[in-house]
């Protein structure tokens, strides 16, 4: 009776053995003080948050802003490398030669960009001085004023007020929608999603 039991319980038992030995995962694994750990490689994943829906103002806007930002983004970059080039070319320099070599840069950057940053629109201005901030780290007032002289920075701050443009702006995309709005397109610049 015993056999027969044994028997009857080894026959239903292997159906159930043989079953869970054909449902086996193979995967990679490393072993960790003594714990197999199983590892797998998945693909690379981006999130996006989700955007409510737009009005239409808030479309064009936004479209608006895209434009300026392409437009004023290459000359912020370029700002930016001519201001770290010119501070290491003005280092250890005596005054004189800084005010000479500061003439000539001054001079250079008209008859490259002079043209072109004359046919900006206004808001496309505003936008340009904010991304000057975010690649040099300093607002435009700080930079021409260490630059140029206190008196010149305050004669185009005073000028930029009477068009609408404050030198001293900062770029904070923590605390501005809109500078939040920018980095988000120059990110979709840099990674060539516009």
């Amino acid at each position: 009776m015993k056999k027969l039991s044994l028997i009857i319980i080894i026959l239903f038992t292997l159906p159930v053995i043989g079953i869970s030995q054909q449902n086996r995962i193979i995967t990679f694994a490393t072993v960790n003080d003594g714990d197999t750990i199983p590892m797998s490689y998945l693909k690379e994943v981006t999130i996006s948050g989700y955007v409510s829906p737009l009005t239409d103002a808030e479309k064009r806007q936004y479209a608006r802003l895209i434009v300026n930002v392409k437009k004023t983004y290459p000359f912020a970059k370029q700002a930016g490398r001519l201001l770290e080039s010119y501070s290491i070319a003005m280092k250890d320099k005596p005054e004189k030669q800084r005010k000479t070599l500061m003439k000539q840069a001054e001079e250079e950057i008209n008859l490259k960009f002079g043209n072109t940053l004359k046919k900006l629109s206004r808001s496309q201005g505003k936008v340009l001085i904010r991304l000057v901030d975010r690649e040099t780290g300093s607002d435009s007032y700080t930079i021409v004023k260490e630059l140029r002289g206190s008196f010149r920075a305050f004669f185009y701050q005073s000028l930029g007020r009477l068009f609408g443009y404050n030198l001293h702006s900062k770029y904070n995309p923590q605390a501005n929608d809109e500078d939040r709005i920018i980095e988000k397109i120059i990110y979709a610049i840099e990674t060539n999603n516009i």
